[in-house]
């Protein structure tokens, strides 16, 4: 579990969403592009690492499936992006936010749902 809250590409995703939750929420500094999709970028490398870590917790090489993960991409992509947007004002429906939860999870899933810190099997590093 150690290994993978300490994961270097998880760690500079809450930092980004520190400093950008920071910017907008504490100074006002809204940075357009930064504003409308970073959060949507850094979702899954940061939720589904969480969870990942509850689960190493117990299974320490444990690795989430595609079904996990498609499935929560499905569910975060149709919760917010379409049933909130029709149930709020204060949120809006933008298809590039499903991109932007996509190449999150691509990230989560090459560097952070693998067995060595950066998403290299050490098995495959080892010519010995």
């Amino acid at each position: 579990m150690r290994r993978t809250l300490l994961n270097p590409v998880f760690l500079l995703a809450v930092v980004l969403a520190a400093i950008n939750q920071t910017l907008e929420k504490g100074f006002g500094i809204f940075l357009p592009v930064i504003h409308n999709y970073l959060d949507d970028l850094l979702c899954f490398p940061i939720v589904l690492t969480l969870g990942l870590a509850a689960y190493r917790s117990v299974y320490p090489d444990y690795r989430l499936s595609w079904f996990h993960m498609l499935s929560v991409f499905i569910i975060y992509s149709v919760y917010f992006e379409w049933i909130l947007p029709k149930q709020s004002s204060n949120f809006t429906a933008d298809s590039v936010d499903v991109l932007m939860y996509g190449v999150g999870l691509a990230i989560f899933s090459y560097f952070i749902n693998q067995n060595s810190n950066l998403g290299l099997n050490s098995r495959t590093l080892n010519t010995e």
